[in-house]
């Protein structure tokens, strides 16, 4: 509306200068053209005076009759002469030889008025010239009507037009506008669809861009969220049973008497769960300190790695039942050792426990490094039960087990997988998990160029 208005400002404020400067050049034209032509009659005049002057017996009638012929032969072109005289016919002069124009209105009726003296010999006549403009100021203010009319269909006409224009042009405002009352209700899968390359077709890409960044961090809110209820809730559940069973035992002792088998077997009960919420305490204590947590970039020989990881595994009770497999091609990486070796361990013994639910097969497990490009590969490999599908995208998460069956014991409190994960993201790592259900799983743990070199 504003637009418009403008537009019709400047219309009309044209419209008026052009209709002002159009009536005023005609004025000023037919002013000059007055003029010269009052000055040729008054001329020719003086010089037909000067002649009846010199030959007419009866001077007062012949220049009646002289004046008559000049007013009839003018009347013609709408122009009225009048000769007045000041002084008689005494050939006294007015003394005043300018011209006087100017424009008159009389009962409705224009005309363009010049008056002044004959040349000498006869300055002491005064001629008045009158011509009619009226028709003229007619046709000017005709011209001026159908100009305001055309200007007003044309402002209507643009009316339409703009609207038409500014409805297609803004379209996509009143999209982004209406996308946004839907994101500000919690409806966050608003988007706005603007085809071509315009201003506002860019403003409306941007506006999509924040809008799938503001769902998907609302999402990572809402699952962080989740996550952290599901990791409280776990917590209460992984606790409880320890110390019900810590609490029961302790009642059983106190209420009971017992002879020294019992009293050994039941302290031992209160030792194991101790021991299990003491590990469970060091690993979330684990977790939270490597939370955001930058590992020191220090020089690793692989292969001496890899020994000593063996050499703790085949500690392990049941090592007969299983193989651990060095296959190091590279000889240095740069990392944390200690995280590191925690890292390998950790998926280590996962790889051994879901070998030992394969009674039927020897277990594998195998320690690979490789470089590849500006990257190095440190991999677990295993060919024991394997993980479903759906559980991988959450085997990382705290707490989370792919049995939920499996005891305490054997499945041991979900946190190990988590830690791992924590330990590759404190040095810039991914670690990647491929598994296929009774073939066997891979672990990959990709270490970027800050792996290769020293930081």
């Amino acid at each position: 509306m504003a637009t418009y208005l403008l537009f019709l400002a400047v219309l009309f404020s044209c419209f008026g200068i052009v209709s002002v400067f159009m009536t005023n050049s005609q004025i000023d034209m037919s002013m000059e053209r007055s003029i010269a032509e009052y000055k040729r009659i008054a001329v020719s005049l003086a010089r037909d005076i000067a002649v009846l002057h010199t030959i007419s017996h009866n001077l007062p009638d012949d220049l009646d009759a002289l004046l008559s012929s000049y007013m009839d032969h003018y009347a013609q072109a709408d122009v009225t002469l009048e000769l007045v005289s000041e002084f008689g016919m005494t050939g006294e002069r007015s003394g005043d030889a300018a011209i006087y124009a100017s424009l008159e209105n009389e009962g409705g009726r224009q005309s363009i008025a010049v008056s002044g003296y004959l040349p000498e010999p006869f300055g002491f006549l005064r001629l008045d010239y009158a011509l009619d403009m009226t028709e003229l100021m007619e046709a000017l203010a005709f011209i001026q009507r159908i100009l305001l009319i055309v200007c007003i269909g044309f402002a209507i006409l643009t009316a339409f037009i703009l609207f038409f224009i500014l409805t297609r042009i803004f379209k996509p405002l009143a999209l982004v506008s209406q996308a946004s009352r839907k994101i500000a209700t919690g409806n966050y899968s608003g988007r706005v669809t603007v085809h071509g390359k315009s201003e506002l077709a860019a403003m409306a890409e941007d506006f999509n861009r924040m809008a799938d960044q503001i769902e998907r961090q609302v999402q990572e809110l809402i699952d962080d969220s989740e996550g952290k209820q599901l990791f409280i809730d776990n917590i209460a559940h992984e606790l409880r049973t320890p110390l019900t069973s810590i609490f029961g035992y302790a009642e059983y002792m106190q209420k009971i008497a017992l002879d020294d088998p019992e009293m050994i077997e039941s302290m031992q009960y209160i030792m194991d769960e101790a021991s299990y919420m003491q590990n469970m305490s060091d690993s979330l204590l684990t977790l939270a300190t490597l939370r955001g947590y930058n590992a020191r970039k220090e020089e690793i020989l692989v292969p001496n790695l890899f020994d000593d990881i063996c050499q703790s595994l085949s500690r392990l009770p049941g090592s007969e039942r299983f193989q651990i497999v060095s296959r190091p091609e590279i000889e240095v990486v740069y990392g944390q050792e200690d995280l590191i070796k925690s890292l390998l361990l950790n998926l280590c013994t996962n790889a051994i426990k879901a070998c030992s639910q394969e009674e039927l097969k020897m277990g594998v497990v195998s320690l690979g490094a490789k470089k590849s490009g500006d990257t190095a590969v440190l991999s677990v490999t295993d060919n024991g039960c394997g993980i479903p599908i759906e559980s991988l995208p959450k085997i990382t998460d705290p707490f989370y087990r792919v049995d939920k069956a499996r005891s305490r014991e054997n499945g041991g409190a979900g946190l190990g997988l988590a830690l791992c994960k924590r330990i590759a993201d404190a040095h810039g790592a991914s670690l990647d998990i491929v598994s296929t259900p009774d073939i066997g799983t891979k672990v990959e743990i990709t270490f970027y160029n800050t792996a290769t070199t020293p930081q």
